[in-house]
């Protein structure tokens, strides 16, 4: 019979900083042509600042983000607009210092770095002002960030080195792996896979009306559009006369960040999920016994989706499936160790499971490595599930914290499905005296696999929502088995039989 251990996953979760700062407002420099279109953008404060896979504003001036501009002469956005005045535009700060002087005319503004873009797009002058116009022309803006070279004809990634294979591997097929090419009709959709590997996986945030009493950016009244808090700049016409209108986009996040510990419990109880200190504590022994997961399900956020730049609910994301139109699929999701013995936890497991996907190479099977026949593992072997927490998915802690972005459910309150954990896993251990052979075929011993699951990990009704962040740390409750024996005189009554098993409480 199967040994049913406790499992527990205790989960915390942190809402990003609300706060926003305002990154370096700037213009490009003006000159006799007319009024060129102005950037300023705010970026969510991040939760660690300066780490490499989050975008604030302390990097998103060198990193830039993309804009992609519609221009209807005499008609307002619509479903065969095609991004004709801006295709991913990467609009970025000039590192030049610039003059100290508010007063300068050239410049308009005083020292600072300056948000600037390459062709420098103008203003059409036809919106119906005291001027005789034909008709009012309109422009519609969204953006996104981190900006990402791709082919303009096809909206696939360009290689930042082609050279590198496994580099170019990861690009094209995690991250951002697409954008509309440039003659697309409709809403800009930005494609997204989820990379669970924290060094590698990239943040992803989208362009609003800055979220504030009042935004810099005042269309022409009654002509211009009303420009809504929390939604893309739609149907504007040319500002007034100030070198200082531009429009303040707030970029905001359009994914939340995950990160899942593991470790092993053994001989301790697990009070409300944590280890509590035991005396009688065991640590495994790693030369005689390991602990390989062999998958983990999660549910609550999708792996593949496609990002409407246009969303409908002020400062919500709009995703939808990875075609653009379909709504986002959020079945389980199934992460497996990789090993090629068709076996998952169900009787002729998917052949999937033959390609590891994004788990910590140290806590799988490396079956390809033979133990030496002195019945030991050896630093070649990897060292599985210890006593010490570490990273389930990566490995490396040291990059962005040991977190990656996943596509967030981002349903609230009673609509909320919740957050449910499956993990499956072998206990291995070396035994020359049993017939039975480990994973790797040639080793005598014994594999204990077992199937654990907890449902609702972060409370009842809670599910993955944009900008937030999730920390999940998972603890395999261990009991050895342990004897306890006693001599019984003849002459004394026999001793009930009412054995305790071992458990974890």
């Amino acid at each position: 019979m199967k040994k049913v251990l406790y499992f527990a996953a205790i989960a915390a979760m942190f809402a990003a900083c609300s706060s926003e700062e305002l990154a370096d407002q700037s213009i490009v420099k003006q000159d006799a042509n007319g009024t060129p279109v102005n950037f300023s953008v705010y970026t969510p404060r991040g939760t660690r600042a300066g780490t490499p896979n989050d975008i604030t504003n302390g990097n998103i001036g060198t990193i830039g983000f993309g804009v992609f501009a519609y221009y209807t002469a005499g008609e307002k956005y619509g479903e065969t607009a095609t991004p004709n005045f801006m295709y991913n535009q990467k609009v970025y700060t000039d590192q030049t210092v610039h003059p100290t002087d508010a007063s300068d005319s050239e410049w308009g503004v005083g020292a600072g770095k300056f948000w600037t873009y390459e062709p420098v797009k103008y203003w059409p002058n036809e919106f119906g002002d005291a001027a005789h116009s034909d008709d009012i022309d309109y422009l519609t803006f969204f953006a996104y960030a981190p900006y990402t070279e791709v082919e303009p004809t096809t909206g696939e990634i360009v290689p930042t080195d082609p050279s590198d294979a496994l580099k170019t591997a990861i690009e094209q097929n995690f991250n951002i792996v697409s954008v509309n090419k440039n003659t697309a009709t409709g809403d800009p959709i930005v494609k997204y896979a989820v990379d669970p590997n924290p060094a590698t996986s990239v943040d992803l945030l989208w362009g609003v009306a800055a979220e504030k009493a009042a935004t810099d950016y005042t269309p022409i009244v009654p002509l211009g559009a009303t420009v809504t808090e929390g939604l893309p700049f739609i149907d504007l016409i040319k500002p007034g006369k100030s070198a200082s209108d531009k429009l303040d986009f707030n970029l905001k996040h359009a994914l939340a960040k995950v990160k899942v510990t593991i470790d092993y419990v053994a001989d301790q109880d697990l009070a409300d999920g944590k280890p509590a200190p035991n005396p009688n504590a065991v640590v495994i022994k790693p030369a005689e016994t390991r602990i390989y997961v062999r998958s983990i399900t999660m549910n609550g956020f999708a792996t593949k989706g496609a990002l409407n730049l246009n969303n409908t609910v002020a400062g919500e994301p709009l995703w939808k499936a990875f075609d653009g139109v379909s709504d986002l699929n959020f079945d389980d999701v199934t992460f497996f160790d990789g090993r090629k013995d068709g076996k998952e936890g169900t009787t002729n497991g998917e052949a999937k499971n033959e390609t590891p996907q994004g788990l910590n190479p140290n806590i799988i099977e490396n079956s390809d490595t033979k133990v030496p026949v002195d019945g030991t593992w050896t630093a070649t072997k990897t060292t599985g599930v210890t006593n010490q927490p570490q990273l389930l998915f990566g490995g490396d802690d040291t990059k962005n914290g040991g977190y990656f972005y996943v596509i967030p459910r981002n349903t609230k309150g009673a609509s909320a499905e919740g957050v449910n954990i499956s993990i499956v896993y072998d206990v291995q251990t070396i035994d020359p005296k049993l017939a039975g052979k480990l994973a790797d075929g040639a080793t005598l011993g014994s594999i204990i696999e077992n199937v654990i699951s907890k449902e609702n990990i972060f409370g009842a009704n809670v599910d993955i929502e944009a900008g937030k962040v999730y920390t999940i740390n998972i603890h395999i409750g261990m009991t050895s088995v342990k004897v306890d024996a006693a001599v019984t005189p003849w002459d004394a009554t026999t001793p009930d039989a009412n054995p305790t098993l071992p458990q974890n409480n």
